[in-house]
């Protein structure tokens, strides 16, 4: 029986636990015309259009959008980047919305830190 790569194999663990757990994938929107540009110019990275459309899904204007920093994992063993965070301060508020993405800048989740709030899904 072929083996699977260690990676592969974790990510087949991940989504049979999550699936059992109820979790939804992050919701992602297309993005605001103007959101990437906004966001180069706080931090040029190759996921902002990623971070866009997070952003855009997570019903969070990029007008309200005060700056952007990333944080990256890198893997010591590969050499290589494998998950990035893209912590955004939005205006008015304290601590930050955080937009982790995979190596290929896939949506893995967005959280918040330090009192920051995200919209409610349930106001239009």
């Amino acid at each position: 029986m072929p083996r699977l790569p260690a990676g592969l194999a974790l990510a087949v663990a991940f989504l049979t636990l999550a699936a059992c757990a109820g979790l939804r994938e992050p919701a992602t929107a297309p993005a605001e015309p103007g959101a990437v540009a906004a966001l180069d110019r706080y931090a040029p990275n190759q996921c902002n259009p990623a971070v866009a459309e997070a952003l855009a899904g997570a019903r969070i204007p990029i007008a309200q959008v005060e700056g952007v920093v990333y944080g990256l994992y890198r893997d010591l063993n590969r050499d290589r980047i494998v998950m990035y965070d893209a912590w955004v301060k939005l205006r008015g508020q304290p601590g930050s919305v955080v937009v982790q993405l995979d190596e290929y800048c896939f949506l893995r989740q967005v959280y918040t830190r330090g009192g920051a709030q995200l919209p409610d899904p349930a106001r239009g």
